[in-house]
């Protein structure tokens, strides 16, 4: 019997860093209506995904009001909208949505254009708020909590900038002028306020966070009407764990404060000590610079990796201007065992061009980096050119080097729709915002400025995994696919589970052969043999035989042997002159040796040998001499016969002579 044992493993060792992201849902708000501006911000964390749209109206005079807009993850691949947030006490220009953040169960949305403190009072314009949202059982998304700045002026701008991780919460005032004393004013010299979750859920401000050099504009240290020139301090802000980074993308000098670039940028990194204190560890500007390159327009930090946009800088990676302005670059920092954190790698794009602005946003998380180029004019095969309708691009990590994975960019790219003006990244999802883009969801209904944020998945679960396969096989053939055996015709499908935890469907169609295996009884006279396959027997007993077929498969033969007796006899016998022996067919008058084969009940042969002694021949001649008769044979022994009485013996006469006393015959 041929046994075959086939055990089929699926293994999908596609990661995050290898698999292709593909466009799975390009959202817009179901009310959309024109300049609303949805996907400006975008923040994605586990299953959760908001977007802001700060411009979205309430009234018939573009009043900006704002509004956010929650999706959820419901399976690989699928994401739908669940709630709209707006801020409980609303008014015009509160640009509520110009900045989103999200962490587990909570959202944090800036409203940097809100005028009043946390009870609706003390006005003054521009000084910023923000709202806190909580996800409840029912998975209702509630506003918990509006918080301001401690010293908060009109202009402050608080809320341009949100971040949260756990139970910390950053706000940006990037256009906030006083030091942590609130002295010292300087213009826009920008600021952060943090926030930490106490255990009845209320959310405080137990800091203010100012850069240690901030410094007026080295031009226009009171403003300039052209573009505000200021250190904006809080514009950028990215928060894992103990670990900060604040940006500051018009700030003048470099990292030791000894020479400067206009509006070269800068970003600082902030770690938390044992007594929940932020303080200022390290200052990084590009090695580089030049003026306007922005550096810190926009930043992200995952553990112990810090990811600074920079999207007006010029210079090829690592080094050298080719001629191109404000392509955009990225530059990425590693926190060492030592703690120390250290210029990894700068980045650009593979396919760079003049003005695409790559950097203008970014996100970093568990070894990849996603990357706005907001006005970069090409599709992601480099190719197909609409001007400012923007790119994203993903990098990932190998263990040593940072490398350009993929360029996306939507389906329905259409000009000027600025796609990658905001992106985020979480797990093997991906969402950008297009908040210039006109088309709604089915590529129709042009609204101009409307706004969208396209979601991509590198989750290999969108596409089912499904194979088949077909055995035709022998008897005693068996199948093991993941845990399950079969043994027997017939159509199986079974669902694996690979590494990624994505699920593939094998069906299996199974066809058995008949059982080619047989007992035989054989039966063979003693001296006989039985040849099976390569085997032959000669004895009696139970023999297995493997044989193999025509098909090729095995058949085991059971064989009974019995072997019977030995018939076979051997006799000696003497016989008198002129009788006859005879054996079967065959009759013998001599002495000889003599072998005779007998057939017997059973068919088997019995060679019977004979060994024949015949006895001489005897003198019966008789001589008479008067009454007296004498035998002319020498003997031994004698007996005198009466012919004339049927041969009887005659008593006593057994000597070679005989004396009848009767006459007669003798």
């Amino acid at each position: 019997m041929k046994k075959h044992l086939l055990l089929i493993v699926l293994f999908i060792s596609l990661s995050a860093h290898s698999q292709q992201f593909t466009e799975i849902l390009k959202s817009t708000a179901f009310d959309r209506d024109t300049t609303d501006r949805y996907g400006w911000d975008v923040d994605i964390s586990g299953n959760f995904a908001v977007i802001g749209a700060y411009a979205d109206d309430f009234g018939p005079v573009d009043p900006n009001m704002g509004s956010a807009y929650v999706y959820e993850k419901i399976g690989p691949g699928t994401w739908q909208f669940v709630q709209k947030l707006q801020n409980s006490d609303q008014d015009d220009y509160d640009r509520f949505g110009y900045s989103v953040a999200i962490d587990g169960d909570f959202i944090v949305v800036g409203a940097y254009g809100e005028d009043h403190d946390e009870n609706d009072a003390n006005n003054l314009a521009k000084a910023g708020s923000a709202y806190i949202f909580e996800r409840d059982g029912t998975g209702t998304w509630n506003e918990v909590q509006k918080i301001v700045a401690s010293d908060r002026t009109a202009g402050d701008e608080f809320g341009w900038c949100v971040a949260i991780d756990d139970s910390t919460i950053a706000v940006g005032a990037h256009t906030e002028e006083h030091d942590v004393n609130g002295l010292n004013p300087i213009h826009h010299a920008g600021s952060v306020y943090m926030f930490e979750r106490d255990i009845s859920g209320v959310w405080t401000q137990t800091q203010k966070l100012t850069h240690s050099d901030r410094a007026p504009d080295i031009n226009f240290p009171n403003g300039y009407s052209g573009e505000d020139q200021s250190d904006q301090f809080g514009g950028s802000i990215g928060v894992s764990g103990d670990y900060m980074i604040i940006s500051a993308h018009m700030h003048d000098w470099n990292e030791t404060n000894t020479s400067s670039n206009w509006a070269g940028g800068a970003a600082y990194i902030f770690e938390r000590d044992g007594t929940g204190t932020w303080n200022e560890v390290k200052k990084l500007v590009n090695y580089d610079r030049r003026n306007f390159d922005r550096f810190g327009y926009a930043v992200s930090i995952d553990t112990n990796w810090i990811v600074v946009g920079c999207y007006s800088q010029d210079s090829l990676a690592p080094s050298g201007y080719d001629g191109l302005m404000n392509p955009g670059a990225a530059y990425i920092y590693q926190r060492d065992v030592g703690g120390s954190w250290n210029l990894d790698q700068k980045i650009v794009a593979g396919d760079r061009n003049s003005g695409d602005h790559f950097g203008y946003s970014v996100d970093i998380e568990n070894g990849l980096i996603v990357l706005g180029s907001e006005q970069d004019d090409h599709d992601e095969n480099a190719t197909d050119a609409l001007t400012d309708a923007g790119s994203a691009y993903v990098f990932s990590y190998d263990g040593s080097t940072w490398s350009q994975l993929q360029k996306i960019a939507q389906d329905d790219r259409g000009q000027d729709d600025l796609f990658g003006i905001s992106c985020a990244i979480s797990g093997d999802d991906i969402v950008v915002g297009a908040f210039q883009h006109d088309l709604d969801t089915d590529s129709l209904n042009e609204v101009d400025d409307a706004g969208a944020a396209v979601f991509f998945t590198a989750d290999i679960c969108l596409t089912p995994i499904a194979s088949s396969q077909s055995f035709n096989e022998c008897f005693g053939f068996s199948i093991t696919v993941g845990t399950n055996t079969y043994n027997s015709t017939g159509t199986y499908m079974d669902t694996l589970t690979a590494m990624n935890g994505c699920d593939s469907i094998i069906t299996t169609d199974l066809t058995i052969g008949p059982d080619l295996s047989q007992t035989q009884n054989i039966f063979r006279c003693f001296g006989e043999s039985y040849s099976i396959g390569s085997n032959t027997y000669s004895t009696s007993g139970t023999y297995m035989d493997t044989l193999t077929a025509i098909s090729g498969c095995d058949s085991i033969v059971t064989t009974n042997l019995s072997i019977g007796p030995d018939l076979s006899t051997s006799n000696s016998l003497t016989i008198c002159f002129g009788e006859t022996h005879t054996v079967g067919s065959s009759s013998y008058t001599a002495s000889g040796t003599y072998m005779d084969t007998l057939s017997g009940s059973n068919g088997c042969d019995s060679i019977i040998t004979t060994n024949l002694t015949v006895e001489p021949q005897i003198n019966t001649n008789v001589l008479q001499s008067n009454n007296n008769l004498t035998a002319d044979a020498f003997a031994t022994t004698y007996q005198w016969l009466d012919c004339n009485n049927g041969m009887a013996q005659i008593s006593g006469a057994l000597a070679q002579t005989y004396v009848p006393t009767v006459a007669g015959d003798y």
